[in-house]
């Protein structure tokens, strides 16, 4: 048996950086840096998407110059989901991640047949 050459050797990987790329018309690109794509998503919620109550609300979509339009906020902050690697829906059953709950909810039913 060849002896385990890795034994002893700690294995750096570097640190994934999810950066904003949130760039409205006439301006600067944001650019913050997170270390998790649930807390660029939450950035992107709270700062870029906003909210009526608070006067900053945006429904269009700004990311690397995407131009997606809707008239209600949560169809936006569903819509950015798809610029980001966060996946809060997991499968209780086979560990699979989704974007959204009714992508879960359908993708569940393969598993009533087992």
């Amino acid at each position: 048996m060849p002896p385990n050459i890795y034994q002893n050797t700690l294995f750096v990987y570097p640190a994934v950086v999810y950066k904003c790329l949130w760039t409205p018309p006439d301006k600067l690109a944001c650019n913050r840096q997170f270390t998790d794509p649930e807390k660029l998503y939450h950035h992107l919620c709270d700062d870029h998407i906003g909210r009526k109550a608070n006067n900053n609300l945006c429904l269009t979509c700004y990311w690397n110059n995407c131009g997606y339009s809707k008239k209600k906020r949560d169809h936006v902050t569903s819509h950015i989901r798809k610029h980001i690697e966060f996946k809060p829906h997991i499968c209780q059953t086979c560990y699979r991640a989704f974007k959204r709950p009714q992508d879960l909810k359908k993708h569940q039913a393969i598993h009533e047949d087992e």
